[in-house]
């Protein structure tokens, strides 16, 4: 025990938090099944060290415990020191001959139910103990529950069988959740005289894949090529390296044809029942089985279907024998062969090593396409590793390789890096030169790849038009087809909301309604939730919100939740549970600095500060992240939403001279003529209101399709706009109507335009729009419309002023204009040649006008108005 778990915190050492993890939530028997040099027993010393409990019985089994008098007799002895108390007596009558083999189970379960204590049985190489005494110890173990079990074997043993697994909940680990991680082996290769830079420690992996043992020997082998630290070794240099020393693993074989068939299965990830048939006949499938007896591979489930794979010690000495002894066509064909029958269940980046080794370059973007969703965030360096192997002629000549790299390569960059902007340039014009070839199926993947390397260099509303492009024309392909390109559907429908092109996104989704890939669906919901709390239908979002299941592991720190938690905030705002809202905030407010969405984040926190009467703060807030990200992409949409967002700020604050400035800019948006029509009703200026909503009413009259298709030069090739306004702005724009038609005495148009907003409003459940309304034009509204129709805004309304100034007549607005420019009443009236007393009278109706009674005051107020 002292020997296994004394030291283990050595210089290089890796520690395995992940797998110690897995361990301590464990039930009583755990498994560990991997070849040698997979680091089993380092893992179990591991988790012994880190055990406050003393009660640990170490069994380490060879070639002479195969027999019961041999094994129970460690057994025995191991327990006995660990629980002296409660099995010396048994273990002395063992050794002493007194108990023969045959008795000792029965014999230890006794003494383990006597003995109030649990103890631990550890045992290090388990598959030297044949099927039967394995047998007698599940039956130990299954009556027992003071015993626990933490085994390593290089074999499948008794505990995996389904019967047992279930019953006793045993927990197992194999070799692949063994191999080290990229964080695991740059803690490894902290024994080398120079520090690995992250692409040689992705193709580190890929040459090992991770295999504890072939890690530390291609790390001896980078040792001993740097000369103590004097030179850097090349990736190739150290990949013959590292074959060299794998060479030793290679097995000897009875046959010809068993030799044969182990190198060709080092040509591939793994091999099925139905690519066995293919490669070799009938009977290859049991060869493989025989194989998996002489521990040359693991048989092993995937995806609910049986499959073979030689262990990666075997697989990296035998496969440069296979590249240099079998035929270039054999090597070619199985390389083939392997591909179509498993690109649907193996993993993605096994299956893109096989078409990167066999040349297979126009399958490489498509492959990548299919399973973008599995290979996106979590395995992009992977992808980069290997197909970075891929020489510069082959991704010059194929183009969609070198934009594939880049996709990858920004999912670690929001900014487009030189190296991204390399890439570009040599894949985008090799599309265009292709393009002229290509149709079919080819043709609207150079359209995808023009699409994915217009988002890499985030101009997503020219992206956004080229995937919209790439969906029109793949409406005429298979089902299936289209069904594989789901993912890529989904990307452009976060490239749509990235242009804040928000009609288009709920437009698009419908194509995924059948989509069954649950990480998308997860997405898509978030997505969608997001998209409807934009536009004002909060009882759609709502729906969307519930079809995601928060409780998912990982899923609230997740990129994909951001739509999720934004969404929350926007109803939780509508509900007046401002504490709520701000609570979905932060946590995506970390995110701002590496996602996309930081617009959407920035403006959803800004709304929920406007609903909370904390314009001010919001404000703040607001010039803070602009300044902070100043050099982060942001869409020509997104932009506008922002510069109107602070203006909405400064009208919250009272600051109307500052918010004319702020929305001074030149977009025409629908947000952006409602916060100016506010402005202008705010300052008094019923007219110019009219002017903001008489153009915001002609926006949505050629946002409607009707109107669009009869306006086909000015037309989108789609159904819905991309600028469509909203049917809460709608609503909005129809309050602030009937707010003005009401001061001037239209009465009944204001009561019915009033009425029908607050109905689409309660269709949308949504009282945010009512926020937005000046408080005295709220005020008047709710006089106008039937009790039954009301509803209270879910916070302070948007204040201005205590009520609407009266609008100066045209000669009131010139005397105010001679008074801003210092005149006295005596020469304001020789200069507009009239009397001194007429000039006062005007004075005295601006003062009242105004709600002021003095000309500083009057001035000022001017000022603010915009007036002078």
């Amino acid at each position: 025990m002292a020997e296994k778990s004394g030291t283990v915190e050595t210089h290089g050492h890796v520690r395995r938090e992940r797998l110690l993890h897995r361990l301590d939530h464990a039930g009583r028997v755990v498994v560990i099944t991997a070849e040698q040099g997979a680091g089993k027993t380092d893992l179990m010393s591991q988790w012994l060290s880190q055990q406050r409990t003393p009660a640990f019985a170490w069994v380490g089994l060879d070639a002479g415990a195969s027999v019961p008098r041999a094994f129970w007799l460690r057994l025995l002895q191991a327990l006995s020191a660990a629980r002296p108390e409660a099995f010396a007596p048994l273990a002395n009558d063992y050794m002493s001959g007194r108990v023969p083999s045959e008795e000792a189970p029965a014999l230890l379960l006794s003494a383990s139910m006597r003995d109030p204590l649990p103890v631990t049985l550890v045992i290090d190489d388990l598959h030297f103990a044949p099927d039967e005494l394995q047998d007698q110890l599940v039956s130990l173990l299954r009556r027992s529950p003071n015993l626990r079990l933490l085994a390593a074997s290089r074999s499948r043993t008794r505990f995996e069988t389904p019967v047992t697994a279930a019953g006793l909940a045993v927990t197992t680990l194999h070799a692949e959740e063994l191999a080290f991680t990229r964080h695991e082996i740059a803690s490894a290769a902290t024994t080398l005289p120079y520090r690995l830079s992250e692409p040689e420690i992705s193709a580190l992996r890929r040459t090992t894949r991770g295999h504890p043992l072939a890690v530390r020997l291609a790390l001896s082998v980078m040792a001993n090529l740097s000369r103590s630290g004097a030179r850097r070794p090349g990736s190739d240099e150290v990949a013959r390296g590292v074959e060299a020393m794998l060479a030793g693993f290679a097995p000897e074989f009875r046959t010809p044809q068993d030799r044969e068939l182990a190198l060709t299965a080092s040509l591939v990830p793994e091999i099925d029942a139905a690519l066995a048939e293919q490669l070799g006949g009938a009977s290859t499938w049991s060869e493989l089985e025989r194989f998996d007896a002489l521990e040359l591979g693991r048989l092993t489930l995937q995806h609910g279907r049986p499959v073979f794979r030689l262990h990666t010690l075997v697989a990296g000495a035998l496969r440069p024998r296979a590249l240099s002894e079998l035929p270039s066509e054999r090597v070619a064909e199985v390389r083939h062969l392997a591909f179509t029958h498993l690109y649907e269940h193996a993993d993605p980046i096994d299956m893109l090593e096989l078409l990167v080794d066999g040349n297979m370059d126009r399958a490489i973007f498509p492959h990548f396409v299919r399973n973008y969703s599995e290979i996106s965030l979590k395995r992009s360096r992977e992808l980069i590793s290997v197909a970075e192997s891929i020489s510069p002629e082959r991704q010059a000549r194929e183009g969609t390789i070198p934009i594939m790299i880049a996709v990858a390569l920004s999912e670690h960059s929001l900014v487009p890096t030189p190296r991204m902007r390399d890439l570009l340039e040599v894949g985008m014009p090799a599309l265009e030169h292709r393009a002229t070839e290509a149709s079919g199926a080819a043709g609207l993947l150079l359209l995808l790849a023009r699409f994915a390397g217009l988002r890499v260099s985030r101009a997503y509303e020219a992206a956004a038009d080229a995937g919209e492009q790439f969906l029109r024309q793949g409406e005429l392909a298979s089902p299936s087809w289209r069904s594989g390109m789901n993912a890529a559907r989904l990307q452009i429908i976060v490239t749509e909301l990235l242009a804040a092109r928000i009609p288009r996104v709920l437009a698009l989704a419908e194509g995924l309604a059948d989509d069954t890939h649950p990480g998308r669906q997860a997405h898509m919901h978030s997505v969608l939730a997001f998209a409807y709390a934009r536009i004002g239908d909060l009882r759609a979002a709502r729906r969307e919100l519930g079809a995601v299941d928060p409780s998912q592991a990982g899923w609230r720190e997740s990129t994909h939740s951001i739509g999720w938690h934004l969404a929350s905030a926007l109803r939780a705002s509508s509900l007046g549970h401002h504490d709520q809202a701000f609570e979905a905030l932060s946590a995506v407010a970390p995110r701002m600095d590496d996602s996309e969405l930081w617009p959407a984040i920035v403006w959803t926190r800004g709304k929920a500060r406007l609903v909370a009467d904390q314009a001010a703060l919001g404000y703040q807030e607001l010039e803070s992240a602009l300044a902070a990200r100043e050099r982060l992409p942001l869409s020509a949409g997104w932009t506008e939403e922002l510069q109107t967002l602070r203006g909405e700020f400064l009208l919250a604050t009272g600051d109307l001279v500052g918010a004319r400035a702020a929305l001074a800019h030149g977009g025409d948006g629908a947000s952006s003529r409602l916060a100016r029509a506010r402005l202008a009703i705010l300052a008094s200026q019923p007219t110019e209101a009219l002017v903001h909503l008489d153009a915001f009413d002609a926006g949505a009259r050629r946002a409607d399709p009707d109107h669009a298709a009869a306006q086909q030069a000015e037309a989108r090739d789609s159904e819905t706009p991309a600028s469509a306004p909203f049917p809460a702005q709608v609503a909005q724009s129809q309050l602030l109507r009937a707010a003005i038609y009401a001061r001037q005495g239209n009465t009944e148009c204001a009561t019915s335009l009033a009425t029908g907003a607050l109905l689409t409003l309660d269709r949308l459940d949504n009282r945010l729009p009512l926020l937005w309304i000046p408080a005295a034009e709220l005020a008047l509204i709710r006089s106008l419309v039937p009790a039954d129709v009301w509803r209270m805004p879910p916070g302070s309304p948007f204040v201005g002023d205590d009520v609407v100034l009266e609008q100066l007549s045209k000669r009131e607005a010139l005397v105010l204009l001679e008074l801003a420019r210092g005149g006295s009443i005596d020469d304001i009236a020789g200069d507009l040649h009239v009397s001194s007393n007429t000039i006062k009278t005007q004075t005295r109706s601006i003062y009242k006008k105004l709600k002021v009674s003095s000309r500083t005051e009057a001035l000022a107020r001017a000022r603010q108005m915009g007036l002078v």
